[in-house]
């Protein structure tokens, strides 16, 4: 599953940095057509792009297999062992790699940018560290991170970093959004333009940006440490000026057709390598749920067959023989339909205006911060924002926009649209992660597969028929790359092992 790095290299146009965790040096590509010369404005783009091929590839891969929404089809057999809950330590390296290597991109970028009085992209910089970090150590536990990015001599020459607590990982990805917060308040004539990938160079979203990943960050301790969690969030709220990720603010990068701008999952199942073969299709466990709720959502996430259905697999069955035309697969429009070429439109996304909403639900339903709107009415608006997000593309398959789509959804009156307004606290939370994981589908499969991992829903989600020990896998496991060259390495950790906020 490694991902194609020619590809990051020819969108981004410029410099990319390159480091495994373990061995941190400068790495300029030799390329003719590559600037030699590191600039903000191609450390930027290129710190984007590789975490945007771990996301969009296989973080989102295996995600969305643990999480429900695919699974491996019968007809191919390239994801077995992710699907059975036993992948071996290179099923890891690249997301792992790549993610480092966007570190080591913002990490120059943060100094260059300091070096330069540019003050804005310096805190673009931290506020991708901060969320490149989180992505580490919410996949594999403890991480390199104090001495990580520190293996040039005037860093420090460290070749064998050692790994930090998911804990001090954690608290130095909110100081680096605080730090982040302070110099985006102030003013800036440099700031980025086309090379921001992501937000274009508008510093408001990127202020929402960071109080949002913050949010995410906070909550994720909802469990291991509520107390903290409540006192982080309502500081948080209490912030001048504080603002969250909406409608048409989602953190994304786009993609096209051209052959150097393609969605990274696509590219990944079109190329020579893997041959367009369609080794993902439709988990049942998903898609019965969406279509028992008479949800338009099912025929953008996944294909809909001749007769007009959306079927899916038994998660995990790929032991049985099914004629082809009998289940459905991702659809192009999250990028998962290797043999249709719109596929490779498909944005990554990074934080969307539905997750934040949900987050927002579950603060006021928890009672951490009062706003004067209703847990119930940032519940709906999460489900609306999903739905708006897939505007066009439901009505280029229904043939009405993603307002009609919504409002057809809940006058419909189907069970995950009953949110229980006078209940318990739990029955909210189950309404709310259960709402958020069918907006993720497809889309944010690793966070959903967080998600779950924190809160234990959905609830329904069906283990792997064929699961080494019928347990849930709980997180990825370090590469070879690690075991082998830093001496600091702790040691294997199985997939079964939690990591720190986990209460599965």
């Amino acid at each position: 599953m490694s991902i194609n790095k020619k590809v990051i290299v020819t969108i981004a146009a410029g410099l990319v940095l390159g480091a495994s965790s373990c061995r941190k040096f400068l790495d300029v590509n030799n390329n003719p057509n590559i600037a030699t010369t590191a600039t903000v404005q191609t450390l930027l783009p290129a710190g984007q792009l590789y975490v945007t091929s771990s996301l969009g590839v296989d973080m989102e891969i295996i995600g969305s297999m643990w999480t429900g929404y695919w699974t491996q089809s019968p007809n191919a057999s390239q994801y077995k062992a992710v699907e059975t809950y036993d992948p071996g330590q290179d099923q890891f390296s690249t997301a792992w790699e790549n993610l480092y290597q966007a570190n080591e991109n913002f990490y120059q970028l943060a100094k260059l940018a300091d070096k330069q009085k540019k003050k804005h992209y310096k805190a673009l910089a931290l506020l991708m560290q901060a969320y490149t970090f989180q992505l580490i150590t919410d996949g594999w536990g403890d991480a390199p991170f104090k001495q990580a990015l520190k293996g040039q001599p005037e860093d420090g020459g460290i070749l064998n970093p050692k790994y930090d607590s998911q804990t001090v990982i954690y608290n130095g990805a909110l100081a680096y959004i605080d730090s982040a917060e302070t110099l985006l308040a102030l003013s800036d004539a440099n700031d980025p333009t086309t090379d921001d990938l992501i937000f274009k160079g508008d510093m408001t979203k990127w202020q929402k940006f960071g109080y949002t990943l913050k949010l995410r960050m906070l909550l994720r301790l909802s469990e291991k440490d509520p107390v903290a969690a409540q006192a982080g969030i309502a500081a948080l709220y209490a912030t001048p000026g504080v603002a969250f990720l909406g409608i048409g603010e989602d953190a994304k990068i786009d993609f096209g057709s051209s052959t150097s701008n393609k969605n990274p999952l696509y590219a990944e199942a079109s190329s020579t390598v893997l041959a367009s073969t369609q080794n993902l299709v439709a988990s049942a466990t998903c898609v019965d749920s969406l279509n028992s709720n008479l949800d338009d959502r099912a025929y953008i996430f996944y294909t809909y067959l001749s007769n007009g259905q959306v079927a899916g697999v038994r998660q995990g069955a790929y032991d049985i023989t099914l004629p082809a035309g009998s289940f459905s697969i991702p659809n192009a429009y999250v990028g998962g339909d290797a043999q249709n070429s719109a596929s490779a439109k498909a944005p990554v996304i990074f934080m969307s205006a539905a997750e934040s909403y949900f987050m927002q639900a579950e603060v006021e339903a928890r009672g951490w911060a009062v706003t004067g709107t209703s847990d119930s009415t940032w519940w709906a608006n999460g489900i609306a924002a999903n739905f708006n997000f897939y505007s066009n593309d439901i009505n280029e398959v229904m043939g009405y926009d993603g307002a009609t789509s919504y409002a057809n959804y809940m006058a419909a009156g189907g069970y995950w649209t009953m949110y229980p307004t006078t209940g318990t606290l739990q029955s909210k939370l189950r309404y709310i992660i259960t709402q958020k994981w069918f907006a993720m589908c497809g889309n944010q499969g690793f966070e959903a597969w967080s998600e779950m991992r924190r809160t234990g829903y959905p609830d329904f989600f069906v283990v792997s028929k064929f699961a080494k020990g019928g347990e849930l896998a709980k997180r990825f496991q370090y590469p070879t790359s690690e075991s082998t060259r830093n001496a600091a390495f702790p040691g294997v950790k199985p997939v079964t092992a939690k990591v720190w906020w986990d209460i599965l």
